[in-house]
Order: C-alpha cells, then sequence, then structure tokens
C-alpha cells in the first residue's frame, strides 16, 4: 500500500458502524501491508527490544486517533511542512534522554499492588480513594497536581517523572538518535510526515521505559477503557505486571471503542465491550462489574439532597459539540434539531411541570444550545457542588431524559427509570450493543410526549434485563479488586 494512500482516504459508508469498521479496517491495512512502516518497525524493535507486533498494535492506536471524523480525513499532522517541526522537537528529547544516562542513578524500586492510571481530576482521586481500600499498596498515577494524605496511597504525576532514571543502555539511546534521522529521510523521500506515528512511540517507549524503571505493580487498572496503550502493557508486563484491566467508565460509543488493548475488561452490563473485540481490539476478558462512578457517588457517598428540588422531568446534559462523538452528520442534527426542539416543546406543553436540564461540571457552554432553549420554561443548572452529583438530581426526579448520557443505563440497572431521546432511531454510534435497551429509546415526539402523559403506564424495568444496562453498583470496587486477586 502507498504510503500517501492517507491523504486520500475515503469513506462511502454513511451509517456509523461501517463508518467506523471501514476506518479500523483501512489503519490495520496501511500499517501492515506498508513495506515502509515494516522496515521502520522491525528496526525500532530490534532498538528497543520490543516486539514488532507491540509497535504495530500502538500504531494501530495513534493513527486511529489522528481521523478527524467531522472532517472525513486524518489531521494535518501527516503533512510534509511538518516533518523538521517533528524531527527537531524529537531530537530534544533523545539528547536529554541521552544525557540523562550520566547524570541519574539508580533508584530502590518500589513495589505495589495496585496501580491506577489516568487521574486526573480531584473527583478522580476521591473516586479512587475507596477502591484503595481492598490492596495493601497503591499508586495512583496522574497529570496535575493533586494532594493526597494516605500512607497507604502514593500518588505521581508522570509528566515529572521524566528525568528519572531509566534501565536502557547507552548504546540504544545512541541508536534511537540515529533511528530518528532514518525517519527523517524516509518522510523526505515518501513526502509524508512519518513522525506523526514515530514521535509517539519513542515518547511512550521513554516515558513508560522510566516509569516502570523505578515503580512496579502487580495489577494496573485504568478508568478509561478509551487510554489503553499495548505498549505501556508490555512495558508493565516487562517489569513483572502480572495484568492489565481497564474500566467501561461510558457507554462505548463506536468512535472511542476502536483498538481497545487489555487482559481484563470491566464492563457496566451484560455483553457490553464485546464491540471493543470487533473494531481492532484485543481483550481477554470481559467481566460485568457496575459502575465505578455511581458507587462513588452515590451509593458510598453522603447523601446530599437538601438543596436539590423535588423534579418532574431531568434531562442529563452531554458535551456538545464534541468532535470525537460526531462520526457523521446524524448525531449533530438529530441533537439540535430534534432533541433540543423537543425539549422545549414538551416545558411550553406542560409549563406547570418542573423541569430541570442537568449538564456536568466540567460542561463549557453551548451558545446554539442556550438559543434553542430560550423562550422555555426549563431550569438549566452546571454545576451544584453536590456531594452525590447528578445522581442526586435523578434520584430526586419523575423522569429521567437525556440525548447519550451514560448515566441512563447505570440509572436503568440500579432500578431506576429513565430514558433515551433518540429522534428517528438513528442515534446507534451511542448505544451499540446494549441488548434489550429499545423500549427505553424514545423515537419520536409522540412516544415522549406519552411518557409525561401516562408515567403509571410506562415500560417497567425487567429484573432480569437490568445486568444488560448495568449491575448494582453498591460493591463494584470490591468486585473489581476480587476479580483481579483471583486471576493470578
Amino acid at each position: 500500500m502507498n504510503v500517501k494512500s492517507i491523504f486520500s482516504y475515503k469513506c462511502g459508508k454513511k451509517d456509523p458502524y461501517s463508518i467506523v469498521r471501514n476506518l479500523v479496517l483501512f489503519v490495520k491495512k496501511y500499517l501492515k501491508q506498508n513495506s515502509v512502516f515494516q522496515k521502520l518497525f522491525f528496526d525500532l524493535s530490534k532498538i528497543l527490544d520490543i516486539p514488532k507486533e507491540i509497535l504495530e498494535k500502538r500504531s494501530n492506536q495513534i493513527l486511529f486517533n489522528s481521523y478527524e471524523f467531522e472532517k472525513k480525513k486524518f489531521n494535518n499532522s501527516y503533512n510534509y511542512i511538518r516533518i523538521f517541526y517533528d524531527f527537531f522537537v524529537l531530537i530534544i528529547l533523545l539528547f536529554g534522554f541521552l544525557l540523562n544516562g550520566f547524570i541519574y542513578k539508580k533508584n530502590k524500586i518500589k513495589k505495589f499492588d495496585l496501580l491506577c492510571d489516568n487521574i486526573y481530576s480531584e473527583g478522580d482521586l476521591e473516586q479512587h480513594k475507596t477502591f484503595t481500600n481492598y490492596f495493601k499498596s497503591v499508586l495512583l498515577i496522574g497529570y496535575g497536581d493533586l494532594s493526597l494524605k494516605n500512607k497507604k496511597i502514593q500518588f505521581i504525576n508522570i509528566k515529572k517523572r521524566i528525568f528519572n532514571y531509566t534501565d536502557f543502555s547507552l548504546k540504544g539511546r545512541v541508536l534511537l538518535l540515529s533511528f530518528t534521522f532514518k525517519i527523517l529521510v524516509c518522510s523526505l523521500i515518501k513526502r509524508v510526515n512519518l513522525f506523526s506515528i514515530f514521535k509517539y512511540l519513542i515518547y511512550d517507549f521513554i516515558k513508560y521505559k522510566k516509569f516502570y524503571s523505578e515503580y512496579h505493580g502487580k495489577y494496573y487498572f485504568n478508568y478509561r477503557f478509551y487510554d489503553t496503550n499495548a505498549l505501556q502493557n508490555y512495558i508493565f508486563k516487562k517489569h513483572g505486571g502480572l495484568k492489565t484491566s481497564c474500566f467501561q467508565k461510558n457507554i462505548c460509543i463506536l468512535s472511542l471503542s476502536c483498538y481497545v488493548y487489555t487482559d481484563i475488561f470491566f464492563s457496566l452490563g451484560v455483553e457490553q465491550g464485546k464491540i471493543c473485540k470487533e473494531l481492532g481490539g484485543e481483550i481477554k476478558t470481559i467481566e460485568p462489574v457496575g459502575s465505578f462512578h455511581m458507587e462513588g457517588k452515590w451509593f458510598k457517598q453522603k447523601r446530599d439532597l437538601s438543596k436539590i428540588p423535588e423534579i418532574d422531568i431531568l434531562i442529563i446534559g452531554i458535551n456538545v459539540p464534541w468532535p470525537r462523538g460526531c462520526i457523521n452528520k446524524d448525531f449533530h442534527n438529530s441533537f439540535y434539531n430534534k432533541f433540543l426542539p423537543w425539549i422545549k416543546k414538551i416545558s411550553n406543553e406542560f409549563p406547570n411541570k418542573k423541569i430541570y436540564y442537568k449538564h456536568h461540571s466540567n460542561f463549557l457552554g453551548d451558545s446554539k444550545e442556550s438559543k434553542l432553549l430560550s423562550g422555555s420554561n426549563i431550569n438549566r443548572i452546571i454545576d451544584d457542588k453536590s456531594l452525590n452529583g447528578t445522581y442526586g438530581w435523578a434520584y430526586k426526579s419523575k423522569i429521567i431524559l437525556s440525548f447519550a448520557s451514560t448515566m441512563i443505563v447505570e440509572l436503568l440497572g440500579n432500578n431506576k427509570e429513565a430514558y433515551f431521546i433518540d429522534p428517528n432511531g438513528i442515534n446507534t454510534q451511542w448505544y451499540y450493543g446494549i441488548k434489550k435497551l429499545k423500549k427505553f429509546q424514545l423515537n419520536t415526539y409522540k412516544d415522549l410526549k406519552k411518557i409525561i402523559l401516562s408515567k403509571n403506564k410506562n415500560p417497567k424495568i425487567v429484573k432480569k434485563n437490568r445486568k444488560f444496562y448495568c449491575l448494582d453498583s453498591k460493591n463494584t470496587k470490591k468486585r473489581i479488586s476480587d476479580y483481579l486477586k483471583k486471576s493470578n
């Protein structure tokens, strides 16, 4: 396959699954059948002492994530003009890595039962505190300066560990520098910026080689399933790690479910996560456990409901506009032209109903949404500072609606009636693979109005079906810890 074919890639499919599946197949074929990439993978494999197939798997992830669904093309990072910029950035990194070998001495290795990755905020930190109670020693890996006072738990900002000791030979560091010039030559000849993939491979190797040279763990847990890293997994296990795992924090949106590599996929409900295997991923075990987040914010949290009013209709928001969630135009068209007008119409037809629109606390605003909802009696809430988050609002509501929030399946699985508003039934990119969901998807305005008018006649949650939405989440974290410990 021609290296430049990345610039001409087009998909003639219209439905979201076919679009994503076609892209997955192209990515794998592009890297597998290209002699330039294969030769470079082979050379880099020998330098890093990393199997070539691991480098290919990580490259699949990198290449896929560089595709912009909204623009229907790969981003500009592969353009010829970016070659020298990426070359110089990588050269600076590698010179620093070379000097690192002379400056830093080997530290005593610190061993932990559990390594938890992707701790971005105080909220993430709080969620993981109760999880750590089930392990003797835990290292939380984050990307900011977060405060933690617990002798059993240690928090590390991995970005600040870029300059620590690395168990890697001087010869290997010199060969990496030499390899960078080889990438430069190949990029210039082929007029494609190959650094767009190889800079990430090299950066990931340095980052995780440094980290795991000092910190070892039995089990690895990633709170976000869409952030798995095949190269990191390999280095983790090479330094004594037993099992890698990730949690299904969100519904398995098609655009986020590709090239997931992990030993154990902890899912919200039964059979969720299977889609990740269809879309290029490699998962050894899928284990349904319930909602990690719901346990922490609702079941194991002090109830903080005094400031939340009694609500007739709660609408749970999502972060729109969102490029990664927009596989085709159907998503935005459905949201802005159907969903928002429908809930405004409901508010006007039922003026006596107490209607609240609860956004996530990290919602950045949407002027288009504000304009479309103007003139309604909908109360818009962003961050109420409640200890329970949106769960408290949901449990004080008679009817819960959302366009695509994961909370709908969490609530259904925990015996709280909730509905997706899915105009014309076209929002398949979000609900793909969730069984027994159809009667909780409102496809027409008539369906929506019927729910509002006939609360006592609404479809009930069949007990045996709850497991497909989300397992009972009172003890999700214990389920995860128990499964990890018995998986040795």
